[in-house]
């Protein structure tokens, strides 16, 4: 059983009590974006929508047992410094009730990807990246993650160095050094380094470092190429990429591409063609494409 307390905030003080109710040890949160998403020629886009958020804190009945609903209520309203009658509560007599925290996922590749809280979900027939999510709630890894992380665990790339951009929670670089990379590179325009080392910690890896930079902004440098380099980000930031991409890979080095849509992904690919990439695989999940490429090897004689 399951005892949920929500609390109706604007969406700009959400950020600010998930800390404050972290700090005073509630840590099952959750909250839906309040963003209306549409269609638009870079693949999807988003916007903030101007309304009240309803923050949901799950506390375990055996934690319940301990204490008193009216307890915990006050322990929220005083971490909110807000009134105890602003918080409503109700008792989830079945689990479905609740979304369910974020799944273990079959890859279908002899790899999962499993939150440590999933325990039961250990099997010893596939190998297993541990992975918590932000805030550990979600329906399931995109489309292209899923698909991004297939190409790459299909690789070996001992002794190899790889580039993660757009890292986000960092999955992909922590998939590459499972695989062999000696060293990962993850950058993401946001602050997510105590995410990206946390989940690989997970994993017992302490050979990626993460940076917080915009790669296109031309006063970023990095005296570094690489043997692999993996964007899932969208097509025009992945256009965007392409001469950044181009001066930090070896030869023979090789780029996966994804974020595209079917409506976009064609303009990308052919740019890259162009450029002196050959196509090595593509695969398209519902209207997402994600491009596997390698860098031609310019001879001289």
């Amino acid at each position: 059983m399951l005892h949920e307390f929500s609390v109706s905030l604007p969406f700009d003080e959400i950020e600010s009590a998930i800390e404050r109710l972290t700090i005073a040890g509630f840590y099952h949160l959750y909250y839906d974006q309040p963003f209306d998403i549409f269609e638009e020629a870079n693949g999807y886009g988003a916007e903030t929508v101007e309304e009240p958020v309803e923050l949901k804190v799950f506390v375990e009945d055996t934690e319940i047992k301990n204490s008193s609903v009216d307890a915990f209520t006050m322990r929220i309203a005083n971490a909110l410094n807000i009134h105890p009658n602003e918080i409503t509560y109700d008792k989830l007599d079945n689990h479905n009730d609740w979304q369910q925290p974020f799944p273990t996922i079959d890859l279908g590749n002899g790899w999962q990807i499993r939150p440590p809280s999933n325990s039961d979900d250990q099997n010893d027939e596939l190998k297993e990246i541990l992975f918590e999510p932000p805030r550990a709630f979600g329906s399931g890894l995109h489309e292209t993650t899923q698909d991004c992380l297939k190409m790459i665990l299909n690789e070996q790339l001992n002794n190899q160095k790889a580039l993660d951009l757009g890292t986000g929670s960092g999955l992909l670089s922590v998939a590459a050094s499972l695989v062999g990379a000696k060293r990962v590179v993850s950058i993401d325009i946001e602050d997510v380094k105590t995410e990206v080392l946390y989940n690989a910690k997970l994993n017992n890896i302490d050979t990626i470092e993460v940076l917080q930079a915009n790669v296109i902004d031309p006063s970023f440098f990095i005296d570094e190429s690489f043997d692999f380099i993996f964007a899932n980000v969208a097509a025009n930031e992945n256009k965007e990429l392409l001469d950044f991409i181009k001066s930090h890979l070896h030869p023979e080095g090789k780029v996966i591409l994804s974020g595209m849509v079917e409506w976009n992904y064609r303009e990308v690919i052919d740019l890259y063609l162009a450029k002196g990439f050959f196509m090595k695989q593509m695969v398209q999940n519902n209207e997402w494409v994600t491009a596997y490429m390698e860098k031609i090897k310019l001879f001289s004689y």
